[in-house]
């Protein structure tokens, strides 16, 4: 944007499109387009819920370097008339729950070998639920609101599940394999960002997923951006792909994808009966590596695994994450601010606590620590990619 060279004092300041105030453990204003959070101070804080369309800039008393850098940034539209606008303020909890995944359906459509959640289900969210779901997640101040499965584009009401999403204050974000997204329109994907499991190119892919599965992933892809979503891609590292990744993320930058997450599998679900899949954590290192931009949320901070983090199954209940589907905090229908609040929390490991990478880990994905490395243990590839020695169980 354009430096502003002059700004009436009579103009009518209002949150742009997209710009909604939280309270986390401190005020802040997100971006859900750009899925950018700004912290604020108190003050900031006031002057922002004091931009509701009604009040002229002379009334405001707002420094102008201040000014201008929320109109630089797009935080702030600036009309001639009045014009009313509600600011809606989200109200959290601590620790915030920021991340909610939400599984719509246990079906699926492909056969993965690395799965975790085993063989599919044919249980399904009740769009009621999911409406509510999503006004408790906006009052509850969330962040990113991601819908998954199973396969969610095989839910029986998929248009009406997703109708209540347009014009929520969080980011939408859909999780699919990406094969029946070809030819859908925006009516049934009114997300922000949708992001697509490429696990490799076709041979690497296809070993996890079936014959012809990367190529309809892909065109599916192209669709979305094609229609100009976001769109990120999540990769599985493992035995069969290492030689194709490299050649993956140039042909993702080549198609504009925001966002590439490589993830190392946790031995769960099938995945427990192709052990020659898994590549040793050295080795798999470096191909971490070669992601960018950021992932589907954040596990880090000193709280534990999945501080800010929660999970709702398709029968309503909030579980700590989907590996971690014996931690309940009870069924989300009946309160989600409540299951939140009841969710059990992980403490950091024993090993961790002294750590100075603690707050920037939090002791990774505890649930990778034990399944890898015995009970009580740090994830181990945390550990590592921190240039550290992993250690062994001690709660």
């Amino acid at each position: 944007m354009e430096r502003p060279t002059k700004i009436s004092d009579e103009a009518f300041p209002t949150l742009a499109p997209g710009v909604f105030l939280k309270r986390l453990e401190e005020p802040c204003l997100y971006h859900v387009f750009r899925d950018e959070l700004y912290r604020l101070s108190e003050e900031a804080f006031s002057f922002f819920l004091r931009c509701d369309g009604s009040l002229p800039l002379s009334s405001l008393r707002v420094e102008p370097d201040f000014l201008e850098y929320c109109l630089e940034e797009g935080l702030l539209v600036l009309r001639s008339d009045p014009h009313p606008v509600p600011v809606r303020v989200g109200i959290n909890e601590r620790p915030s729950l920021r991340y909610l995944m939400v599984e719509v359906t246990g079906r699926c459509n492909l056969h993965c070998l690395h799965c975790y959640l085993g063989e599919p289900k044919t249980s399904d969210m009740e769009p009621s639920l999911f409406r509510k779901l999503s006004e408790e997640y906006e009052a509850i101040g969330g962040l990113r609101f991601i819908v998954t499965g199973g396969e969610p584009l095989l839910h029986p009401n998929w248009d009406e599940l997703v109708s209540c999403l347009p014009g929520k204050g969080f980011r939408s974000v859909l999780v699919t394999n990406g094969v029946l997204l070809s030819g859908l329109g925006e009516d049934k994907l009114p997300f922000h960002e949708i992001q697509i499991s490429l696990d490799g190119l076709e041979e690497g892919h296809d070993h996890l997923r079936g014959p012809g599965s990367f190529h309809r992933a892909f065109q599916g892809l192209r669709h979305v951006r094609n229609m100009g979503k976001e769109v990120s891609v999540a990769t599985v590292v493992h035995s069969r792909n290492l030689q194709e990744l490299e050649e993956l993320g140039e042909l993702l930058r080549h198609e504009g994808v925001s966002a590439w997450t490589l993830e190392y599998p946790v031995p769960e679900g099938r995945l427990t009966r192709e052990s020659d899949l898994l590549v040793p954590l050295e080795e798999a290192l470096p191909f971490l590596e070669l992601g960018w931009g950021p992932g589907p949320h954040d596990t880090t901070g000193t709280g534990g695994c999945g501080h800010h983090l929660a999970c709702v199954t398709p029968e309503g209940i909030l579980v700590k994450c989907g590996y971690y589907r014996d931690l309940e905090g009870g069924d989300a229908g009946k309160g989600l601010r409540d299951a939140w609040k009841k969710l059990p929390r992980i403490p950091p490991p024993k090993a961790c606590r002294d750590c100075p990478e603690l707050p920037s880990c939090g002791g990774g994905c505890l649930y990778r620590g034990s399944a890898l490395c015995g009970p009580g243990s740090p994830d181990p590839l945390a550990c590592l990619q921190r240039g550290r020695m992993p250690s062994r169980g001690g709660l």
